[in-house]
């Protein structure tokens, strides 16, 4: 196996110590190289490299991105992996933690399906006192709910596998940057890789699991997040599917949401227990209405 994991970090540095540690239990990762890189000028992550104990399995490449977003370090990330000349690159994010037949999972399916690309789910898991209408709210984690093996569109970057030879088709731009500060840079690459023609499967079973901290568990970051999770699906399609009747078709979904997210916000009056439907449909309409109106959001780093 000749594999390079992919992770870049933003000032997590705890959060880094606890997926490079977790990585030493996978199973059959044996030759497995790692490329850390640091979306911050101060380097916290990269020091953390550098504190790995002398007996840690695997070799690790760490380097400093200095231009900030996640494009430039997803990029940087991709450029080191493939100077390696590995067979496949596999990502990871670093507020994540790899169940122990997580790599081995991704390459199996890779094998079977002969797949370009391997995605498996990433499971959320939530501090304690948390109702279960929180927890089962589809803005955490990122899981397609599919069978083992299906074929898919991927969209979330924080758990596939990818031929290096497809990943090297795509240069020299990888993540596209329009999109640094905003997040959707993933569904960009995986939508430019689908019309590509590349192959995408799913692999349920190669699961990863992310902590969510208290922060997430606001309103406030709640609806920034649904609003730029929406605005960000807008602008890549109005990058990846010009046209002027895929744009009318785009804004008369949008001016569709707009009225049931409407009509919602009333029943709700009545109906309390559509409350929280309705401002989530209300979020999502203004995220893709400033998309319309070529108002692209950001997003805090932390996300």
């Amino acid at each position: 196996m000749n594999t390079v994991v992919c992770i870049c970090t933003y000032r997590r540095p705890e959060g880094l110590r606890t997926l490079l540690n977790s990585l030493t239990s996978l199973t059959d990762a044996a030759g497995i190289q790692i490329v850390v890189v640091d979306n911050d000028a101060a380097g916290e992550g990269a020091a953390v490299c550098q504190t790995l104990p002398s007996d840690y399995p695997f070799t690790v490449h760490a380097k400093v991105e200095p231009q900030a977003g996640i494009s430039p370090a997803r990029n940087e990330a991709v450029n080191t992996a493939l100077s390696l000349q590995p067979e496949f690159l596999a990502f990871l994010d670093d507020d994540e933690r790899p169940s122990l037949n997580w790599l081995s999972e991704l390459l199996r399916i890779q094998k079977i399906t002969n797949a370009d690309v391997v995605g498996g789910p990433t499971l959320s898991e939530f501090p304690d006192g948390i109702d279960e209408e929180q927890k089962n709210n589809p803005y955490f984690g990122a899981d397609l709910g599919i069978a083992d093996g299906a074929a898919c569109q991927l969209q979330a970057a924080g758990n596939f596998l990818i031929k290096a030879d497809v990943v090297k088709s795509m240069a020299p731009t990888f993540f596209h940057p329009a999109f640094a500060h905003s997040g959707g840079e993933d569904l960009a690459f995986f939508t430019q890789l689908a019309q590509q023609g590349a192959s995408m499967h799913w692999a349920a079973n190669a699961v990863v699991h992310e902590a969510v901290p208290a922060n997430r568990l606001t309103d406030s970051w709640m609806k920034s997040r649904v609003i730029n999770i929406a605005n960000s699906r807008v602008r890549v399609m109005q990058m990846l599917q010009p046209g002027l009747l895929k744009a009318v078709v785009r804004a008369l979904k949008t001016v569709a949401l707009g009225t049931v997210a409407s009509l919602i916000t009333v029943v709700a009056v009545l109906l309390p227990g559509k409350r929280e439907q309705a401002r989530m449909l209300r979020w999502k309409f203004w995220g893709k209405l400033s998309a319309h109106l070529r108002i692209a959001t950001t997003r805090g780093e932390g996300h």
